[in-house]
């Protein structure tokens, strides 16, 4: 990376959008705008006792009403109008108004449900990202971030939904979805950040970096040649590794803007890159923790909800009667079938790769004996009990101390009971009889 970046050295670049014309740039910057200022929802405190949602709608008589709700023990009211001048205008009129003798406050609602839409494809018009989001949810409003310059899309967008629950499926469902050749990033977003200046980003993500090529001075080189950045850094696997993405911080928007466009798609260490723009407000140093925590959420969602189970969690699913013949049916079937995903026949389907020999073991003793009763083999003190079910006990000790999981590990002492090589504790009588009490009050 020492000799810098070459545009389009190992790949043709990506061409350039068509330039448009200036009546389409400034359509899109007002709608833009517009959207922008669009915040119809007020919200009204100190109102006198007893006020109702009609006395809300004779005060806003001048003003269309979309929905109006009236909490009278905490004296608020929740207003939506017809647009967000609607709602400036009466912020302005009746803020500090005297209502029945009481001081009203009215200010534009806070909102929790703003959501930042990033690595969108560069071609997406407003209509198909519109599109893209109203399947979570209903839209409050929602709108894409163009150049000041060029007018064309900068590859990420805003959307605010009526409710948190749908902003956050939409989140869920958006972050690591594939849309054509990007993978979408989806980031819950300051209300406050959206204003003309704060909503142009500063910071760049750098994909398909070479991994472990690792020297951030070698990036910096690479992404000074117009401008001096103020942040620049790798991330960093979970392995302490550097991984395949930086991000990359300006003093300006525009240095970020003019810097993207000089190199998305140029070729760094024999790899073409890819360029993007960051969610914007956040500096690079907490953006780059942001974009990490979001690789391990995606991470995550794809190897699924609950963890894989540990050997001990499958050691004791071998006491349930019904789970046991489940696991040992491709035994007690032989070699007839072929397994469809080429696993060994002679393995139970279930059983992770993972588990050593041990466990086969005592997997073969309650195959030998599930047609018998199995009561003499699980009643046996530990010290007669077969190697696998001592190893068990040896890493139930060994775990004793260790935090519970998600799911919780019960104690040593109640899987002796359960396996039958323990007893259960005695119940305390005086706590019985205070429970009892209790119960009786």
């Amino acid at each position: 990376m020492a000799a810098g970046a070459e545009r389009g050295a190992a790949l043709p670049a990506e061409e350039p959008p068509p330039p448009l014309s200036a009546e389409e740039v400034a359509r899109r910057l007002a709608s833009t705008r517009r959207e922008l200022g669009n915040r119809r929802k007020i919200l009204l405190r100190n109102l006198p006792a007893e006020s109702s949602s009609q006395e809300i709608h004779d005060l806003f008589k001048d003003y269309e009403i979309k929905y109006c709700y009236v909490d009278r023990n905490k004296r608020t009211a929740f207003v939506t109008l017809l647009n967000g001048e609607q709602a400036q205008s009466a912020i302005r009129r009746f803020h500090q108004h005297s209502l029945r003798g009481k001081e009203i406050s009215v200010q534009l609602q806070p909102t929790d449900a703003l959501l930042c839409i990033t690595n969108l494809p560069l071609s997406l018009s407003i209509e198909e990202f519109e599109e893209l989001v109203r399947a979570y949810g209903n839209v409050e409003r929602c709108f894409l971030v163009y150049s000041e310059l060029t007018g064309h899309s900068k590859g990420y967008g805003f959307v605010e939904y009526m409710k948190k629950d749908s902003a956050a499926k939409a989140r869920l469902e958006l972050l690591g979805k594939q849309l054509e050749e990007s993978t979408l990033f989806a980031q819950w977003m300051d209300v406050n950040q959206l204003t003309t200046n704060l909503i142009h980003s500063k910071c760049l993500c750098v994909e398909k970096l070479q991994k472990d090529c690792a020297d951030s001075k070698e990036l910096i080189q690479a992404f000074s040649l117009k401008y001096k950045p103020v942040f620049c850094q790798f991330a960093q696997d979970e392995d302490g590794g550097s991984g395949d993405f930086a991000v990359v911080e300006y003093e300006s928007a525009e240095q970020a803007e003019s810097v993207r466009g000089a190199m998305d798609g140029a070729t760094i260490n024999g790899r073409r890159v890819q360029v993007s723009f960051c969610a914007p407000g956040a500096p690079g140093r907490s953006t780059l923790a942001a974009l990490i925590a979001a690789q391990r959420m995606m991470r995550n969602n794809r190897k699924g909800l609950l963890p894989e189970p540990n050997p001990v969690q499958i050691m004791k699913s071998f006491n349930n009667p019904a789970m046991l013949q489940m696991l040992l049916q491709p035994q007690l079937r032989g070699h007839a079938v072929k397994p469809v995903l080429g696993a060994s026949a002679g393995l139970p389907h279930l059983i992770n790769s993972a588990v050593g020999s041990p466990f086969l073991q005592l997997n073969k003793v309650h195959q030998s004996s599930i047609l018998g009763n199995t009561s003499s083999l699980l009643l046996q003190s530990p010290a007669h009990l077969p190697l696998p079910q001592q190893q068990l006990l040896k890493m139930e000790n060994l775990q004793a101390n260790s935090k519970p999981g998600l799911l919780g590990e019960p104690p040593t002492m109640l899987l002796q009971t359960v396996l039958g090589i323990g007893v259960m504790p005695a119940v305390n009588s005086g706590l019985a009889a205070r429970g009892e009490a209790l119960k009786c009050k």
